[in-house]
């Protein structure tokens, strides 16, 4: 079943408002959605998330939309006392018997990653700040390491595709395993690709930006090498979360 996060976010300022939407469509990357819009009102912004996410969603399935605002939830389901919020919630209704779709509802806590990435998406169309997806293909990748393992997995997602990857680290290995791991995920990438990296640790972020910073030798040698072959194929590397 496809699925949505969504959230709005508005200030209080005449047509300071935006909307964001995560839409989750199996064997695909998350596609965002998300825009500028003059209401006035946050829940009928929000609710306005919820009809975008429809509209954008394949036609004849089933969706189920998460938000993290009760109020949008009963406005869908039982209409509200607010002009602004009603009539949204009457075109959610509209949008989605139009296109065929069968609307699940359901609240999700604002902590989720999804609606994390909607909050962000809202807050960043309601400023008007860019807040493009990468342009052309793209990955997401995943670094989790445990400091009790001497092992880091490597998981990249890319449309139609999942692969893992663990990263042993070697006896005298003067990378720590959070940059291997890093360095390992640029391996697996496809020339061309933009690699969305999650959960790096500030040491493999500073050290991909500035390889300079590694102690030279092998440690600084192996990023160099890293980077070199990344721009060779055109690899572009972009920090979504860092960890401490």
């Amino acid at each position: 079943m496809d699925g949505s996060f969504d959230d709005g976010a508005e200030s209080g300022q005449a047509g300071r408002a935006g909307f964001g939407v995560v839409l989750i469509t199996p064997g695909q990357l998350p596609q965002h959605v998300y825009g500028h819009t003059l209401a006035h009102d946050n829940n009928a912004t929000e609710l306005r998330a919820v009809t975008e996410a429809l509209r954008h969603a394949p036609a004849q399935q089933p969706l189920t939309v998460h938000t993290d605002n009760l109020n949008v939830l009963s406005a869908i389901r039982h209409g509200s006392r607010s002009t602004s919020q009603h009539e949204e919630a009457l075109r959610v209704l509209e949008v989605a018997a139009e296109r065929g779709i069968t609307l699940h509802l359901a609240r999700a806590r604002r902590e989720r990653r999804h609606m994390q990435a909607a909050h962000t998406l809202a807050n960043d169309a309601r400023l008007e700040r860019a807040s493009l997806p990468p342009p052309g293909p793209h990955a997401e990748v995943n670094l989790s390491h445990a400091p009790w393992r001497d092992s880091a997995v490597v998981t990249l997602r890319r449309a139609g595709e999942r692969v893992s990857a663990e990263v042993s680290r070697l006896p005298g290995d003067a990378l720590a395993h959070s940059v291997r791991a890093l360095l390992t995920a640029v391996q697996l990438a496809r020339p061309g690709e933009t690699l969305i990296i999650s959960h790096a640790s500030k040491l493999a972020a500073a050290l991909w930006e500035k390889p300079s910073r590694a102690l030279p030798g092998a440690a600084q040698a192996a990023l160099l090498s890293a980077r070199a072959e990344a721009a060779e194929h055109a690899v572009v590397v972009i920090f979504e979360r860092i960890q401490a």
